[in-house]
């Protein structure tokens, strides 16, 4: 399999998640964040936050890079969709490791 950036599961009917399906989910996630640190040394990467999608409106989607939806507002707050479990995952140097090898160019 080549590299991915994000995985989609859609079901044909709304369905109930078991009880502790996020939560292994979840592991499955960080599973893939320890695969890519120990691969990028001096990297980090981790699940960052999970919940309903967030519906942006078109000023916030163009600001953080994201496709609006075909019925967002120009502007305001955004909304959640319940009916859509996500998982966000975050990725940055590791200040751990910069640090105990000094400042760069070291």
């Amino acid at each position: 399999m080549s590299k991915i950036t994000s995985i989609e599961i859609n079901f044909p009917v709304p369905v109930e998640l078991p009880a502790g399906f996020e939560g292994a989910l979840s592991a499955l996630v960080a599973m893939v964040c320890e695969k890519y640190k120990a691969e990028h040394h001096g990297r980090t990467m981790w699940p960052a936050g999970s919940g309903a999608k967030p519906c942006w409106s078109r000023r916030d989607a163009a600001f953080l890079g994201e496709k609006p939806g075909p019925n967002a507002p120009h502007s305001g707050e955004p909304t959640f969709d319940d009916s859509i479990f996500v998982i966000e995952v975050a990725e940055r140097e590791d200040y751990r490791v910069t640090r105990a090898n000094g400042p760069k160019g070291n």
